[in-house]
């Protein structure tokens, strides 16, 4: 049977840095890949980097991939670099209103899309899908076991299943990546609302160099902030984004007009600092630069959402009614 000549191929390889990013930090399209985990610096093609098969992909009823959310993804990109292109070679800052709003969702996306954002949601999906098996006790499971079945289960049965599920550490639960996509929309709205509200400060570099990270966009805790309160884009003290290897932007509390930064040796060595550490597998920069001279590397992140109290904790084998 022929193809469908009117079928637009399906985008399967989904890079979660977009190439317009990588490229500004690539001598043509190579760039150094400095890995996390040990290995030597190696050049690498920016269409071989940050790649992940059908990361964006949602199933359709029938079970099909749909690339739409990788189609619109492209379609930002592509509006973004024409602003990009006046900020570096036009010089262009502050910006018009309308490309604000352009950049402000192009960054907005490279906040959600990043593989952490999904890995904390299936934390988070796991935590608490636990915690409601384990809160349920038997009752619960029998009642889930019943509904399945349409039919009256035994008590081994359900004591078999109960042994199982709360055997926590033999399983993962996952968000389906339509609910991921579903969340990432939502949440790419709040970021963007968040950002554009913010004052943006851009400095520019003419001697130093800057790096990019595999998670670009890093926010800067506020130090008056108590340790164990959370950095987000509500609280932080600074949202940072490089979008060169010669430029970042700054996003600091509102209250003054957009406005460029001085450049100097000390602000360039912090920027790389704090891109480094906002890392999770890997890092990247130009074939001519060495930014991360002087910078220690981070340690490799197994995880991403920490909890105060487990399932464990909660387990109750007759429900809630049991008394503790």
């Amino acid at each position: 049977m022929g193809k469908n000549p009117g079928k637009q191929k399906l985008k399967r390889r989904h890079h979660t840095v977009p190439r317009l990013l990588l490229r500004r930090f690539a001598d043509g399209e190579r760039l150094v890949r400095v890995p996390l985990r040990g290995g030597e610096p190696m050049l690498v093609g920016v269409g071989d980097v940050t790649v992940r098969r059908d990361f964006y992909s949602m199933r359709t009823e029938d079970g099909q991939l749909d690339d739409t959310v990788e189609n619109l993804l492209s379609d930002l990109e592509g509006q973004a670099a024409p602003v990009i292109r006046k900020i570096i070679q036009e010089r262009l800052w502050p910006l018009p209103v309308d490309d604000r709003a352009i950049l402000g969702q192009w960054i907005a996306a490279q906040y959600v899309r990043i593989p952490a954002v999904r890995q904390a949601n299936n934390e988070i999906f796991d935590q608490l899908t636990k915690i409601m098996v384990a809160a349920g006790g038997k009752p619960e499971m029998r009642r889930l076991l019943e509904e399945q079945s349409g039919e009256p289960v035994t008590d081994e049965e359900v004591e078999a299943m109960w042994d199982e599920m709360t055997d926590f550490n033999s399983y993962d639960a996952e968000l389906s990546v339509n609910d991921q996509m579903l969340m990432m929309g939502r949440s790419m709205e709040t970021a963007y609302d968040a950002m554009m509200n913010r004052s943006w400060g851009l400095c520019r570099f003419e001697r130093k160099t800057l790096l990019l990270s595999d998670h670009p966009v890093t926010l800067m805790r506020d130090p008056r902030q108590p340790e164990w309160r959370g950095v987000g884009l509500a609280n932080a003290a600074a949202i940072l984004v490089p979008i060169d290897r010669r430029a970042a932007i700054f996003m600091q509390p509102p209250g003054i007009p957009d406005h460029e930064l001085p450049a100097s040796t000390r602000v360039a060595r912090e920027l790389n600092h704090r891109f480094a550490w906002n890392s999770r597998i890997e890092l990247f920069h130009h074939p001519e630069d060495n930014p991360l001279a002087g910078i220690e590397l981070p340690p490799v992140m197994s995880y991403e959402a920490e909890f105060s109290q487990t399932a464990e904790d909660f387990v109750r084998p007759d429900g809630l009614t049991e008394t503790a």
